[in-house]
């Protein structure tokens, strides 16, 4: 995708395409744009984010078990000792 902001000082505006465009459909629109939103159009870097990373070790069977573990293990604790 190529975008370009411009600021036309005539009617007539010529466009280069590139060769990787050639022989295929491609789309041109044209709208004013607010100059506040041109200005505010500077990408924002995404935050970082680590969740998900380890799914594919994920053992299905014990993610199951995972729903009760702390119940289960403190009920374990508890019972030695009565």
């Amino acid at each position: 995708m190529i975008r370009e902001v411009i600021r036309p000082i005539q009617n007539d505006f010529h466009i280069y395409i590139p060769t990787e465009y050639l022989n295929k459909d491609v789309e041109f629109i044209m709208f004013p744009l607010d100059e506040q939103e041109h200005i505010q159009e500077v990408e924002i870097p995404k935050e970082k984010s680590l969740r998900g990373v380890f799914n594919s070790y994920s053992d299905d069977i014990k993610v199951a078990l995972e729903d009760n573990a702390w119940q289960l293990n403190v009920m374990k604790k508890f019972k030695k000792h009565d």
